[in-house]
């Protein structure tokens, strides 16, 4: 895969709320080979891991944040500078 590059703060915090709240998501992500894929669900957890950040979710997969295109239609940043 490739290196991980952080999502921005504020995003990272709205998963964490979501987590916290229990709501239910639709993501839509890239897999490690570059096709868009979605999945729904509940986020069980958002944590750090060996220097890269992820979700869980309940019963499915566990994403990197920086494969996150969009959380219930809003779109994934980075918090990248330049």
């Amino acid at each position: 895969m490739s290196e991980y590059k952080p999502v921005g703060c504020g995003f990272y915090d709205e998963l964490e709320i979501l987590a916290m709240r229990r709501q239910h998501v639709v993501i839509d992500y890239r897999d490690g080979h570059g096709l868009e894929l979605q999945v729904e669900g509940r986020i069980d957890d958002v944590f750090s891991r060996e220097g890269e950040e992820f979700l869980r979710l309940e019963d499915g997969p566990q994403l990197r944040l920086d494969q996150l295109i969009r959380v219930n239609g809003r779109a994934a940043d980075s918090c990248e500078i330049g």
